[in-house]
C-alpha cells in the first residue's frame, strides 16, 4: 500500500496489536483518565509508524524520517516516566505514612525530562543547535513570566507545600477556623471541602500565606479541649474525675491516650476546669466537640456538681434560709459521723449534737499532710470522704518511716490529741482528695466541765483503743503488758489536768 512493502505492514501491525493486548490484559485498570489512555494508544501508534518508516526507509526523506522518530522518543519517554510514576515513585512513602516525592515535584520532573528530551532529540535528529534553544527558552522564559505573574506564584506556592509535607490528599486541616478536608493539589489551586459539602478551590499561593492545622487523616487520634466552670464549692478533685468519667464514656473519645482533666484558672463565677480528649473522628469536630459537653453535663447533674451561668444572677430566695438549709444537711452528716466514734458514745445525746454543730468542715488534695508527727494538737479528725495513710517514723526500728494504717469514709484519728492535747503521734497523708470534719478542744470543753464524770469513762475507753493500737501496729511487748487500768489512771489524769477539772 502506497509503496510500503507488505511485511513492513505485517510487522508494524504485529507490534501495535502486541502493545495493545499488553495494554488490555495488565495496564487497563490502572489507565482510567481519557489523557492517559491517549497517551498509550498515541505511544502504540507512533511505534508502528517508526518501525515501518525503519522497515523502509528508502521510501520516505532523512527529514521525514528524523522528525517522526523525535516525535516517538518524546512520546515512549513521557510513558515510560509515567509508568515509573505510576508503579514505583507514587508508591514510596516516609516513616509517617506519606508520599516520599510529591505529586507536584514528580510533575515538575516529567516537565523537565521532556523539555531535557526535546533538546537533546532535536539537536540529534533534526539538527538543532543547542544555542537555538538557549535563545529560545530565555525569551519565552521572559514572556511567560512577565505574563504569568501570579500563576507562577500559585505553582511555586503549591510545589512547597507538597515538598515540606504541610498536609496530605485525604487530610484534615483548619482554614480561617474552619476544619475542611483536601481533595486535590494540583500546580495552581488545592482542593477543599468542608463539613458542610461545600467545595473550595483555594489558590495555593493563599495557603502558603495564612496557618495552617493539620488534623491528619484520622488514622492518629487528635488532641482537643474544651472549658466547663464548676461553683466554687465543689471539691477540684472530684470535679475532675467527674470531667475525666465523662469523656470516656462518650464513643467519639479513644480511650488511649486516656482523658485529662486540669484545673485552668479561678473565673467570675466559678472555678474554670479544662478537659483534653483524644479523637480520630476529626472529620466531625462539631458532633465530637457537642457529644462531650452533653457527656459532661449529665455527669456533672449526676454527681451533684453545678455549672455556673456565665452572667451575673439575682436570687430572691433569702441567703440566710440557704445557709441555714445548707448547715442543718451538714451538722447531719457530722452527727452520723459522731455516732459512729465508739468513745463519743458515752456523751449524752445533747453534748454529741453541740459537738456535730462546732465541727470545722475541710477538704485536702491528694498528697496534703492533714496532721505531722510530733506537732501541737488539740482535735479530732472525722473522715467523710476520701481516703489517708497514717505513717510514724521508723528511727526505732532503722527506716525513715513506716506505714500503719489506710483510714477511709467513717474512721477518724486525733482523739489523744482532742483528750489530752498531746502531741500527734503520727503523720496523716490524704492518698486522694478527701473530706474531713474537725472537732476541737472547745466545742468539747463545756460538755465535761458540764458532767466531769464524762472524763472518767473516756478515759477508760480510750485506754482501750490506745492498747489495742499499740498491740496491732507496734508490736512491742512492753507496752503490750500494760492494762488497760493502767492506761486510764495515766490518762484520766492528764483529761483533768488539760480541761483544769481538778482531782
Amino acid at each position: 500500500m502506497f509503496g510500503v512493502p507488505l511485511s513492513a505492514l505485517l510487522s508494524a501491525l504485529g507490534v501495535a496489536a502486541g502493545l495493545e493486548l499488553i495494554y488490555l490484559l495488565v495496564l487497563r485498570k490502572h489507565y482510567v483518565g481519557l489523557v492517559d489512555r491517549l497517551r498509550y494508544h498515541f505511544f502504540v501508534v507512533a511505534v508502528a509508524t517508526v518501525l515501518v518508516l525503519v522497515l523502509a526507509q528508502d521510501l520516505v526523506s532523512p527529514a521525514a524520517f528524523g522528525a517522526v522518530l523525535f516525535v516517538a522518543v518524546l512520546v515512549t519517554v513521557n510513558l515510560v516516566y509515567r509508568l515509573l510514576d505510576r508503579f514505583w515513585l507514587a508508591r514510596q512513602h516516609d516513616r509517617r505514612g506519606r508520599l516520599a516525592i510529591p505529586k507536584l515535584a514528580r510533575d515538575l520532573v516529567g516537565w523537565l525530562l521532556i523539555l531535557g528530551t526535546i533538546v537533546v532529540a532535536g539537536h540529534s535528529l533534526l539538527g538543532i543547535e543547542y544555542r537555538e534553544f538557549t535563545l529560545s527558552v530565555t525569551v519565552l522564559s521572559a514572556v511567560v513570566g512577565f505574563a504569568l505573574q501570579d500563576v507562577l506564584k500559585n505553582v511555586f506556592a503549591g510545589l512547597a507545600l507538597q515538598t515540606e509535607a504541610t498536609f496530605e490528599t485525604g487530610d484534615w486541616i483548619v482554614v480561617d477556623g474552619e476544619p475542611r478536608q483536601v481533595l486535590e493539589m494540583s500546580w495552581r489551586t488545592t482542593h477543599l471541602r468542608n463539613t458542610l459539602g461545600v467545595d473550595f478551590r483555594v489558590p495555593n499561593g493563599n495557603l502558603s500565606g495564612v496557618e495552617i492545622v493539620d488534623l491528619g487523616s484520622g488514622m492518629i487520634p487528635m488532641g482537643f479541649e474544651v472549658e466547663v466552670g464548676v461553683v466554687y464549692g465543689a471539691p477540684p478533685q472530684r470535679v475532675k474525675e467527674s470531667l475525666e468519667r465523662a469523656a470516656v464514656s462518650c464513643s467519639e473519645v479513644v480511650p488511649s491516650p486516656p482523658p485529662q482533666a486540669f484545673l485552668s484558672s479561678f473565673g467570675d463565677s466559678g472555678i474554670v476546669y479544662r478537659l483534653r480528649y483524644w479523637t480520630r473522628q476529626v472529620h466531625g469536630l462539631t458532633r465530637v466537640h457537642s457529644a462531650v459537653r452533653t457527656r459532661v453535663w449529665y455527669q456533672l447533674k449526676r454527681d451533684g456538681f453545678t455549672i455556673p451561668f456565665p452572667i451575673r444572677t439575682v436570687e430572691y430566695t433569702s441567703q440566710a434560709e440557704i445557709a441555714a438549709a445548707k448547715r442543718h444537711e451538714e451538722v447531719a452528716r457530722v452527727r452520723e459521723l459522731v455516732d459512729h466514734v465508739d468513745f463519743l458514745a458515752a456523751l449524752p445525746e445533747e453534748g454529741r449534737q453541740r459537738l456535730a454543730e462546732s465541727a470545722h468542715h475541710l477538704h485536702f488534695d491528694a498528697g496534703e499532710r492533714l496532721v505531722i508527727e510530733g506537732e501541737k494538737g488539740d482535735s479530732l479528725y472525722l473522715i467523710a470522704r476520701g481516703s489517708v495513710m497514717v505513717s510514724k517514723s521508723g528511727t526505732e526500728v532503722g527506716t525513715s518511716n513506716v506505714e500503719l494504717a489506710t483510714l477511709g469514709p467513717g474512721a477518724f484519728f486525733g482523739e489523744t490529741s482532742l483528750l489530752t492535747g498531746a502531741p500527734r503521734s503520727a503523720t496523716v497523708t490524704a492518698e486522694e482528695g478527701v473530706e474531713v470534719f474537725v472537732l476541737d478542744r472547745e466545742a468539747l470543753a463545756p460538755i465535761l466541765h458540764g458532767d466531769p464524770t464524762i472524763a472518767e469513762t473516756l478515759s477508760r475507753v480510750l485506754a482501750e483503743r490506745i492498747a489495742a493500737t499499740v498491740a496491732r501496729f507496734e508490736d512491742r511487748l512492753d507496752q503490750l503488758r500494760r492494762t488497760p487500768a493502767h492506761e486510764q489512771r495515766s490518762l484520766l489524769g492528764k483529761i483533768r489536768s488539760f480541761f483544769g477539772l481538778g482531782a
